[in-house]
């Protein structure tokens, strides 16, 4: 199997999992790791233009590798990636290869960065690197466009291309199509490769299909670590090790990939799970970036249907790079439905004239502090809104703008104390609505999130004084942000941090129309407390 090759991308493709900051140790570890393993080839990181910190694999120059790579094996070609107009710097600055263990640079490129890809290329061959050229979404490429770059190509001679599934699309027909039309076309010197993303499970399976694909040119698979990838991952280089070893008496050694999954990825994972979801597959199913799909579940705001209805309304051309205003965009105005509330504020204001409003939302803390509620309630006497939730507490006023959240409540609420935000207008009852469009926030990250709508929707009824219980704020253990387990949903720790960064700046902004303050334990009080000393 000397024509079969294996590149290990963990410290580059796994680093959009902890921004690469994996620790100058644990950096050292994989690939003391990957080269007792026999790994092939060890992709070290991106080169990227900035001030090298070894605690991250992110290098601006070939030489910095040194640090986390002492004693290269010989036998083992060690690799970095530069990706045009996102992690990327002029190879111009970049050492000579015979001055690195670096010895070969992967460049990845979209097609409109084709040119300057080239010009790359020629630069890092003249100061003796291997390239590999990776065409970003190739497996998406027009047949033509595909023959059109592979001529250019041929002319180049470059260590290997690659067919690069990006949106992780690719079932095995797919695969061996475009294997036949690579290795026909391609020059025989150069290797063919295949990087594919997990979001169909369907790595593994195609990697056996390339392994056993008939040609005679060298064939090189990237995989990583456990998978440890953005999203669904990638292929798993102990599983393709192991298969290769059994299948075709290989010589990888699996046990030190084992070792460094148990001392250096699982506290990772942990913390910051891959793996397949149910957003990349619906990404994958729809041809598009699984950014969009993930985007819109994390809101937790739309059933799963709604969203492949969205992702539906994409045009083709805007599918593969992620544009988040734009599927903003498209949310709302999937969403929006304009109504004559008027009549609607008008009782509000009267239900809650001269009275303090309490409302409620779905906090962990309305468990915690269930009797503390109680008692205020039973003292105080305020006006009750109750947030996308039917709280165990007498309520005067369930405010509903969340399609997902309604299904699971319908039975449950009384409607007639219910009002619903317009973008539930197919509603088979008569209720009461007000504008959706109307309470959305200025922030992206919490655009119509419910607490703040009703807080906005406070405005219109000139209320004075507000109680917030259940508004916590997000924890990254999802576990811990919800009273009931039906709530919990499905946002990466960086989405939850901005949702609480929006969240207090729109609770601040609130404070200034009424008074606010909290009845149960939350990361925005101190908001409150800033906006009341302005």
């Amino acid at each position: 199997m000397s024509r079969i090759k294996l590149l290990d991308c963990t410290l580059r493709d796994g680093g959009y999992v902890n921004d690469w900051h994996f620790g100058k140790e644990t950096i050292k570890t994989l690939i003391t790791g990957l080269t007792t393993a026999k790994i092939d080839i060890i992709e070290c990181g991106f080169l990227i233009d900035h001030i090298y910190d070894e605690q991250y694999s992110l290098f601006s120059d070939t030489k910095e590798v040194t640090t986390v790579l002492e004693n290269p094996d010989p036998s083992i070609l060690y690799v970095a990636m530069i990706a045009i107009g996102e992690k990327e710097i002029n190879p111009i600055k970049l050492s000579m290869a015979e001055e690195s263990p670096i010895k070969g640079v992967r460049l990845t490129f979209h097609q409109h960065e084709i040119e300057k890809s080239f010009y790359y290329a020629h630069i890092l061959m003249d100061k003796g690197y291997q390239v590999f050229m990776q065409p970003v979404g190739s497996a998406n490429y027009e047949d033509q466009t595909l023959m059109d770059l592979i001529k250019r190509i041929n002319d180049l001679k470059p260590h290997a291309f690659y067919l690069v599934d990006t949106l992780g699309t690719m079932y095995q027909n797919d695969v061996r199509r475009l294997l036949y039309l690579l290795d026909n076309n391609l020059d025989q010197s150069v290797a063919l490769g295949l990087h594919s993303h997990n979001n169909l499970q369907m790595s593994f399976a195609n990697a056996q299909d390339l392994i056993s694909f008939c040609t005679a040119r060298t064939i090189l698979i990237d995989t990583s670590i456990y998978g440890m990838g953005r999203g669904a991952g990638n292929l798993c280089t102990e599983l393709l090790t192991d298969y290769l070893n059994t299948n075709y008496k290989a010589e990888y050694e699996v046990l030190p990939l084992l070792e460094c999954i148990d001392e250096c990825l699982m506290p990772i994972y942990i913390q910051r799970p891959w793996g397949y979801s149910v957003a990349y597959f619906l990404a994958s199913s729809k041809n598009c970036h699984p950014n969009y799909a993930s985007y819109l579940l994390s809101k937790q705001t739309v059933s799963v249907r709604t969203i492949s209805t969205i992702l539906d309304e994409i045009p083709m051309e805007r599918r593969f790079l992620f544009d988040k205003k734009y599927i903003e965009a498209l949310y709302q105005s999937y969403q929006k439905h304009n109504v004559d509330d008027l009549e609607v504020l008008k009782q509000l204001r009267n239900e809650m004239k001269g009275k303090e409003v309490l409302v409620i939302g779905t906090g962990k803390a309305i468990k915690e502090e269930h009797e503390r509620i109680a008692t205020y309630i039973e003292e105080k006497h305020p006006y009750v809104i109750a947030v996308n939730s039917t709280p165990k507490f007498e309520v005067d006023l369930f405010f509903i703008s969340n399609e997902r959240r309604y299904r699971q409540l319908e039975k449950s609420i009384d409607h007639k104390k219910a009002i619903f935000t317009s973008n539930l207008m197919n509603l088979k009852q008569k209720v009461r609505y007000v504008n959706y469009a109307e309470l959305l926030n200025t922030s992206m990250d919490v655009s119509d999130q419910a607490g703040m709508m009703v807080l906005k929707l406070l405005v219109k009824t000139s209320a004075k004084s507000v109680v917030l219980a259940g508004f916590d704020g997000f924890s990254e253990n999802q576990v811990n942000n919800y009273s009931e387990d039906r709530f919990i949903g499905s946002s990466e720790p960086e989405e939850l941090s901005k949702k609480n960064e929006a969240n207090a700046i729109q609770i601040k902004k609130r404070a200034k129309d009424y008074k606010i303050s909290f009845l149960t334990k939350s990361l925005y009080n101190q908001e409150v407390a800033a906006a009341s000393n302005c």
